[in-house]
């Protein structure tokens, strides 16, 4: 990566270089006869540079060869049938040309590559993210990673394993109500509701907008049952200090518990089977 930022910087104060040189000849030449004839040559030298950033480097040299062919056998014409002298500049512009298209050429390449290479970059970050943005508890990537472990676990020590799932009913409806921000805090202070409620050893995660889970090992559906109360009596303090705002809205929770059987052969089955005691929570 800095090779790579070493030769964007290279390109780039090349192509300004290169730049400098032709506008200082172009401005500082007195000897200059034709100059509306530089002037279009400067002209197509930027177009040039633009064909040659956006198509690459085969592109611009194809182009810039096509420009120095044309240019070449009209400035040779007038110096053979009308006698007009051939001047300095017009050498410089047949070899500036294809240099400026090259150095632009490869500044578009290395850019492009370094696109490429962030695109990469934030894709497997996205990858390796398992932590939730807005609540700060794991995502669901990290949730069925740590079910299957757990289940695997539970398996080989014949102990207990419960999986608890919360979830906001009308989450939609709430949203429009209160807004993008407003339901965003909402569901952070649910969030910190079950972190309260829970001990350090359980696994807390948000596994969709508005469904939170917790994976309790070594614990059976008594002890989640007690866990399930400590969430109930603190939303109803939430419900409380929510009552003091303006925006108030009345809010409640579906809770599904279930603990491991050896019939849930993955983390999957096991997460559909505590989706569906969901709807038996009313």
């Amino acid at each position: 990566m800095e090779k790579l930022l070493r030769k964007i910087d290279s390109y780039f104060l090349g192509v300004l270089l290169e730049i400098f040189l032709i506008f200082a000849l172009f401005i500082f030449d007195e000897s200059i006869s034709s100059r509306i004839l530089d002037f279009i040559m400067l002209c197509i030298t930027f177009f040039i540079g633009i064909i040659t950033y956006l198509g690459g480097v085969v592109v611009g040299l194809i182009a810039s060869s096509i420009v120095i062919f044309v240019y070449a056998s009209y400035i040779f014409y007038i110096n053979l049938i009308r006698g007009i002298e051939i001047e300095f500049l017009s050498y410089v512009w047949m070899i500036a040309i294809p240099i400026i298209s090259f150095t632009i050429g490869k500044l578009g390449n290395s850019i492009s590559t370094l696109q490429q290479s962030n695109i990469t970059l934030r894709n497997n970050y996205k990858n390796l993210v398992t932590i939730d943005k807005k609540t700060g508890l794991g995502n669901i990537r990290l949730f069925y990673m740590n079910l299957e472990k757990e289940m695997s676990k539970t398996r080989r020590h014949k102990s207990y394993l419960t999986l608890m799932l919360i979830k906001l009913p009308y989450y939609k409806e709430i949203k429009k109500i209160l807004g993008e921000s407003k339901t965003s805090k909402l569901i952070k202070d649910l969030s910190n509701i079950i972190i309260a409620s829970t001990r350090s050893e359980d696994e807390r995660y948000t596994i969709e907008d508005d469904t939170l889970a917790i994976i309790m090992a070594n614990t059976n559906f008594d002890g989640a049952k007690i866990v399930s109360n400590r969430i109930k009596e603190g939303l109803a303090d939430l419900k409380l200090r929510l009552k003091e705002e303006n925006d108030y809205i009345d809010i409640d929770l579906k809770i599904a518990i279930v603990e491991y059987k050896d019939d849930f052969k993955t983390s999957l089955e096991f997460k559909m089977a505590t989706e569906e005691e969901l709807q038996y929570d009313v």
